[in-house]
């Protein structure tokens, strides 16, 4: 049976993904997309919280639902910086489920590829890092979503960059 403790510590880190959704400049669709995912992760935290004062054995249906709709909305609205795969963060406290890794982007550019793999390192280190997840889980969630973040505007670059003409062979 999961503990009482996994499902606040997922429902807390559902609460932060919604603040820094709060907290991201946008306006137009990014910010509607922005709010939406917010919203979603709120109601995945409430979800959480009343699961654990039942303490069941998996995450509830509703909750599941709602993390999953923030990340349709993430895939649907890539200008919004968030990973796809943010739900991972909010439910790997419950039933120890494994944090993502980046997709690989084959950067043409050697600058491109240094920049990558640091952002690689910097997310394995974070993942790595169980004391700071444990003693401060909002900084350490802020830190892996900026990671992500930076990863994501390092794709666009790859990808117009590795896109042009000359880089064609």
């Amino acid at each position: 049976m999961t503990s009482t403790a996994a499902y606040r510590q997922a429902a807390q880190r559902a609460r932060t993904i919604a603040e820094i959704a709060r907290d991201r400049f946008a306006d137009g669709p990014i910010r509607a997309a922005i709010l939406t995912i917010a919203a979603s992760m709120d109601e995945a935290a409430r979800e959480l919280d009343a699961a654990a004062i039942t303490a069941p054995a998996e995450v509830p249906d509703s909750a599941a639902m709602e993390v999953f709709m923030a990340e349709q909305y993430a895939v649907d609205c890539p200008a919004a910086r968030f990973p796809a795969l943010m739900g991972e963060y909010v439910l790997a406290p419950i039933g120890g489920r494994t944090l993502p890794a980046f997709d690989a982007l084959r950067p043409l550019d050697p600058a491109h590829a240094v920049r990558e793999t640091d952002l690689v390192n910097r997310l394995e280190q974070l993942h790595a890092d169980t004391a700071w997840q444990a003693d401060y889980p909002d900084q350490w969630l802020r830190t892996v979503l900026m990671v992500w973040q930076k990863h994501m505007r390092l794709a666009d670059e790859v990808r117009v960059h590795n896109g042009r003409p000359c880089n064609q062979h």
